[in-house]
């Protein structure tokens, strides 16, 4: 006699039921809305973690954002040291003051490249921390360009441009030093 039971897997119609890695008992068949609705929470938890996927994608990348101008500190620390005298050394760190950002500003897409998922898919969640990075790498070329301003590098007059405009005469000055 048969067990009334005990339930004979070999005879469960599979196309009708879910599978057994769920959590429904052998045996028990769904209704069409009970599987519209398993299906429609499968796709909702699939889709979190897709959108849990890009949240960490974002973090990283404004990380990645902000890594690129860790050394800014360091580069104006030595830009004070180096004083406002024209000599070999203050002429490496403007070089690299100027250079680095332009270099950065040249690989932007590089950069993020390894948070791009596919070629077809939507990156416009790459472009807050894009920009984030534009404009860090443009304020440290600003610190350079200042640093050349406060040298007297940058042609900014006339007379830096036309041969027959004469500089401009300062009617005070003031130097240290004292007088006995």
């Amino acid at each position: 006699m048969e067990n009334p039971w005990a339930v004979n897997y070999k005879a469960i119609d599979l196309s009708s039921r879910v599978k057994a890695s769920s959590s429904i008992p052998a045996g028990f068949a769904l209704s069409k809305n009970e599987r519209y609705n398993r299906r429609k929470a499968a796709n909702d938890t699939q889709q979190k973690d897709i959108d849990d996927i890009r949240k960490l994608k974002v973090k990283r990348a404004y990380e990645k954002a902000f890594n690129s101008v860790k050394g800014i500190f360091m580069n104006v620390i030595m830009m004070l040291m180096s004083g406002n005298t024209i000599n070999q050394f203050t002429i490496i760190i403007i070089g690299m003051l100027l250079m680095n950002p332009i270099k950065a500003l040249k690989q932007t897409n590089e950069v993020f490249k390894e948070f791009e998922e596919d070629e077809e898919e939507d990156t416009s969640y790459l472009l807050k921390p894009k920009l984030t990075y534009i404009a860090l790498s443009i304020a440290q070329l600003l610190v350079g360009l200042y640093k050349c301003s406060s040298m007297g590098i940058l042609p900014t007059t006339t007379s830096d441009f036309l041969t027959f405009e004469e500089p401009k005469v300062y009617l005070e000055s003031v130097h240290g030093g004292s007088v006995y």
